[in-house]
């Protein structure tokens, strides 16, 4: 089977829809049943990951004119099926199955630029309407797909996210003691409002008036990014170190004492299963999928209440049970994602598509 795949945001530093592709292609690439076609931008940075047996072929870095160039390409490849992400070239020869994370902008519209929330309600839903096969992250991105747009839901397939092994436990830690150091807290995402990092602050803010605490916080700048920053001027609890490498980001995890993701929507959250892989204590919110992610190995709290945010972190610090227990619970959770099995998923939908 022929795959012509949308690789676009390889090199991108575009967080978790980057390591969706980069993961999915590193599993895809193994099976003998595909030939693949991996459409990077002209100029991109090469992957380890697109060498052979993945072909690869250029395209512009115009959007507009990325999509445009997919559907020659298609027919030029002579593709059996066209594997999108978000946005559907116009024409395309044989099947498509188009990658909708979620319609966050349909939740929430208030945490978009009005060019992109025109640009996503415009392309996205054609691409939702125009695809053999749609493939999101979550049953909870599902759902929303087939009420707010009334996608057939025959048309939609959840296959959840996996976690790179890379994410592991450190070697050697050595347990929080408050006479030592502080207490470490970790957020990973870009600094947009929909992460809800201004709540997460105060919440630092409170539990330090109690205990030594810092707050680091990992990922590009996104939408209004300017708000936060400016929030954090003089406030010496908080870092905020901008877009790692996959490589920092592993240590980033493995340093720290908690991981708190207390986005108020999510279609997955990725961040969550790695911070779980390494042996790190999560807190979440209610927000989006993150419970269905998260399932009992997280404290899960109102992502609207700084005081069930300061307190969840407060627990973990002042109790070592509790860290132990969410430790472990996560460490087995986390293992039941692979991308392997997302990565089979996938074929599946492809030879379902192309029937």
């Amino acid at each position: 089977m022929r795959l012509l795949l949308d690789a676009h945001q390889l090199g991108r530093s575009q967080t978790g829809n980057e390591t969706y592709v980069r993961e999915l292609v590193r599993e895809l690439r193994l099976m003998p049943e595909l030939d693949i076609i991996a459409a990077v931008e002209d100029g991109q940075v090469s992957q380890g990951i697109l060498a052979p047996p993945v072909h690869v072929r250029r395209v512009p870095r115009n959007g507009f004119g990325r999509l445009a160039a997919l559907s020659v390409l298609s027919r030029q490849v002579q593709a059996d099926i066209t594997h999108a992400i978000y946005f559907l070239p116009p024409a395309v020869r044989g099947a498509s199955v188009v990658t909708i994370h979620d319609i966050s902008f349909e939740r929430y519209p208030e945490f978009f630029s009005r060019s992109s929330l025109c640009r996503d309600r415009l392309l996205i839903r054609d691409a939702a309407r125009r695809a053999t096969r749609i493939v999101t992250v979550s049953e909870t991105s599902r759902r929303d797909l087939i009420e707010l747009w009334r996608v057939s839901p025959e048309r939609v397939v959840a296959i959840p996210n996996g976690v790179s092994p890379s994410f592991q436990p450190a070697s050697e830690s050595s347990p929080f003691d408050p006479a030592e150091r502080a207490f470490r807290v970790l957020a990973v995402g870009s600094l947009q409002p929909r992460k809800n990092l201004l709540r997460l602050i105060d919440a630092v803010a409170l539990v330090a008036r109690e205990m030594s605490i810092s707050l680091r916080v990992v990922g590009p700048d996104g939408f209004q990014a300017n708000q936060i920053r400016d929030r954090l001027d003089g406030v010496t609890e908080v870092e905020i170190t901008g877009y790692v490498s996959h490589e920092q980001l592993v240590a980033e995890y493995q340093r720290a004492d908690v991981f708190v993701y207390p986005s108020l929507y999510e279609g997955f959250g990725l961040p969550i299963l790695e911070a779980m892989a390494s042996g790190i204590p999560v807190v979440t919110s209610t927000g989006g999928s993150l419970p269905e992610v998260a399932g009992d190995a997280a404290l899960i709290v109102d992502p609207l209440d700084v005081v069930a945010i300061a307190s969840a972190i407060h627990r973990i610090a002042s109790y070592p049970s509790l860290h132990e227990r969410l430790r472990t619970l996560g460490l087995a959770r986390s293992a039941r994602f692979t991308w392997r099995d997302a990565a089979r998923a996938h074929l599946d939908v492809y030879r379902d598509a192309t029937r």
